[in-house]
């Protein structure tokens, strides 16, 4: 994956919706420049935001897993950090973050499966004091969201000193942010100089939440959002919690919008099947406001009594949940990449046929 051959505007203009979708193509291509202009600033001097740099590649599983270890840590700057969880580890191969304030840091997620997670963050702790000179500094694990690929190395973290647990539950949610209205209202949660925007978005799961950190302008929107099979559990909270994110970052500077997943291939409109380990070509992780409104506008037909469809966009998938053989699917993809983990065959991966009892 080369991070310095993105599309062009134009090209990504043309290639977001495919004909028949909508009656006006132009519609979502309108949005998109829209988003860009609403967060528009004086000076192309950075918009006053403390600048980060992602990763050419992102870890997968391979093609040699002997090779890798199961978390990486890329600094996006020296106080964000984005762990991404190998696939050799856990298929899901999901992404944590961890911010650092001046008076206490604190981590989303704690990964998939049996894992050593906890060793991995204490370490990238320690190595943060002894860059800053520092002896101690309290840290908080909290949760996108409640899901198992996200809460499995919770147990390691629950009774460490120095450490502030929050379950991905919505009472703990409620009761460590300040969330009184759930799932209406908007909160703080300051680190120690640096605040981050706090918000509920039920729907892929009843206690995910949204945050934007202000000091680098990067929105972490969990498994709402991000290049891959956006999975919807609840209709109608699902819509209104996209709704809520669009009014959330009009006119914000959006730097990069990041979820907690990739299972895209770099092909538009072309996923890794569910199960993937090892996705030498997949899609970039960042996303921007364009595809929040993108997701908004793709979600209107369903807002009435209409049951949310699978509808295949450039950047992700409509996935709404039940009546699948989601479990016969990923075992059959994953059974067949774990034979080769060692030494994975070159090339793109091939997709695996859905099974027929998940054809809609």
């Amino acid at each position: 994956m080369n991070l310095q051959s993105r599309d062009t505007l134009p090209g990504r203009i043309q290639q977001w919706v495919r004909p028949g979708l909508f009656p006006l193509r132009l519609f979502l291509a309108t949005l998109f420049v829209a988003a860009l202009l609403l967060a528009q600033v004086a000076q192309p001097d950075g918009a006053g935001v403390r600048y980060g740099v992602l990763p050419q590649a992102w870890l997968t599983g391979g093609p040699k897993c002997m090779e890798v270890e199961e978390f990486r840590t890329h600094e996006y700057n020296e106080d964000f950090y984005i762990i991404r969880q190998s696939g050799c580890s856990h298929y899901e191969k999901p992404f944590l973050y961890m911010l650092f304030g001046n008076d206490k840091a604190i981590l989303f997620d704690t990964g998939a499966g049996q894992t050593n997670v906890a060793r991995h963050i204490l370490e990238v702790r320690d190595r943060w004091l002894k860059r800053k000179e520092r002896t101690s500094i309290p840290l908080v694990v909290a949760h996108t969201h409640g899901h198992s690929d996200h809460t499995a190395g919770d147990p390691q973290f629950q009774n460490l000193p120095g450490v502030t647990f929050v379950a991905g539950t919505v009472e703990s949610q409620k009761q460590f942010f300040g969330i009184a209205n759930w799932p209406e209202q908007f909160v703080t949660y300051d680190l120690g100089g640096r605040v981050l925007d706090i918000f509920p978005i039920p729907g892929h799961e009843q206690a995910a939440i949204a945050i934007y950190d202000r000091q680098t302008g990067v929105f972490l929107s969990g498994d709402n959002l991000y290049p891959g099979r956006l999975y919807i559990n609840d209709d109608p909270a699902f819509i209104a919690s996209t709704e809520r994110m669009v009014t959330f970052t009009e006119g914000k500077i959006i730097a990069h919008v990041l979820g907690c997943h990739i299972e895209q291939t770099n092909t538009p409109y072309l996923e890794y099947s569910i199960g993937s380990i090892f996705q030498p070509d997949e899609a970039h992780l960042d996303m921007t406001r364009g595809h929040i409104l993108e997701l908004n506008e793709s979600l209107k037909p369903f807002k009435s009594d209409r049951k949310i469809e699978r509808v295949a966009m450039r950047n992700f998938t409509l996935w709404p949940m039940g009546g699948s053989n989601m479990r016969e699917w990923r075992k059959v993809t994953e059974e067949g990449q774990r034979k080769t983990q060692w030494d994975q065959p070159p090339g793109k991966q091939p997709r695996v046929p859905e099974p027929p009892i998940m054809k809609k």
